[in-house]
């Protein structure tokens, strides 16, 4: 199996598994079992869930900052949507540049590792 096919395989288990929850989870809001007052609180977790998918998926330095972003903007997007610590909406967006931040962070530093490791494996 070409490593192209693998990514592709990878992918597309990430994105299925990704769909089966969400499906899951309106199923079961649906029939009652899940009350509907949850969803208000708690979607951000579909950007977070969407954000650890695609780091699963990524295939370089840019896909992992963008999945670590991705991932802390659902975390600031859940805090201010239930006002956790008194942050809300107003007081809560420093949050969305330390997500930022955070992504662009891990980009420069998996970067650093990811061309050690290439450097590494071509000098064999």
């Amino acid at each position: 199996m070409s490593s192209t096919q693998f990514r592709r395989n990878r992918d597309s288990l990430v994105w299925g598994l990704v769909l089966i929850a969400l499906g899951v989870t309106f199923l079961l809001t649906n029939s009652g079992v899940w009350p509907n007052d949850t969803w208000r609180h708690w979607w951000p977790a579909l950007v977070i869930i969407s954000g650890l998918g695609s780091l699963f998926a990524a295939r370089g330095p840019r896909g992992v900052g963008s999945s670590v972003t991705t991932t802390a903007m659902g975390g600031w997007l859940l805090v201010a949507t239930n006002d956790w610590y008194g942050l809300g909406w107003s007081r809560s967006w420093p949050l969305a540049i330390v997500a930022i931040g955070l992504g662009t962070l891990t980009e420069a530093i998996v970067a650093r590792f990811w061309r050690d490791s290439e450097e590494e494996s071509h000098g064999c």
